[in-house]
């Protein structure tokens, strides 16, 4: 990846939080909609988005009866984060 060359998982601020989010943990729908401050139509369509990418996989299942989805990234997502925030050393902004 060249600094011209920028995945477009990384140009939309949304994409790029969730993609944060889930460095530490896998995080639910919920969690995601909290830390990331969005609407649940605008996070569902960016989290089809990345699993589209390959950048995160989703787990679906039932907890008490209700449905649940909990994101992770998957090994691209992480490697291409990590060649991102590299390539751009965001520390000497």
């Amino acid at each position: 990846m060249d600094l011209f060359s920028i995945p477009e998982a990384f140009t939309n601020k949304l994409r790029l939080a969730i993609i944060s989010a889930l460095v530490t943990s896998e995080k639910n729908f919920k969690e995601l909609q909290y830390l990331t401050d969005a609407t649940s139509g605008n996070l569902g369509a960016q989290l089809v988005k990345l699993e589209a990418w390959g950048y995160i996989s989703c787990k679906k299942e039932f907890i008490n009866r209700k449905p649940q989805s909990t994101y992770q990234l998957t090994e691209k997502g992480l490697s291409e984060f990590k060649d991102y925030v590299i390539l751009h050393d965001f520390t000497t902004l």
